[in-house]
């Protein structure tokens, strides 16, 4: 009889589904020291003539380097500019609070999970203005770990 090894077989199948690769974005994520993030999708609602009003916006990319998940903290670092992020580090994402001198609060959320390709992770960047009118500003892309 050659059930056994057959069983064997079956037995081992679940490690390479889509468990396995949700576990592989998450190690990942939590062991990423630095993400290249790219945003193509992008909106802006603001405030106008007394309604919400959205309308896409071009995207845009920058990196998170030296990232400290004993500390709870990054940098975020663009062309020409860096500023410190605070991090809350979850099993299954990372967000990332950033403020700026103007009381803007920048929010960026890697997920633990693979978008269209391998090593893609799901992502969005948020932007809450302190300016009046409101104004805030959402994205979607992915980020990448950089070795």
């Amino acid at each position: 009889m050659r059930i056994f090894p057959l069983l064997a077989l079956l037995a081992l199948l679940p490690a390479f589904g889509p468990g396995a690769i949700a576990a592989d974005a998450s190690n990942v994520l939590a062991t990423a020291k630095s993400l290249r993030c790219v945003f193509k999708s992008a909106i802006i609602t603001s405030w106008e003539s007394g309604s919400y009003q959205s309308r896409p916006r071009k995207g845009f990319s920058f990196i998170i380097e030296a990232i400290n998940a004993a500390r709870g903290n990054a940098k975020a670092v663009a062309p020409g500019a860096a500023s410190h992020l605070e991090m809350i580090a979850l099993p299954n994402v990372r967000h990332f609070l950033g403020f700026t001198e103007n009381g803007d609060l920048n929010t960026t959320s890697v997920h633990g999970q693979f978008g269209a390709r391998d090593g893609e992770l799901l992502a969005s960047h948020s932007v809450h203005m302190a300016s009046e009118p409101p104004r805030t500003f959402q994205n979607f892309g992915i980020c990448t770990a950089k070795p």
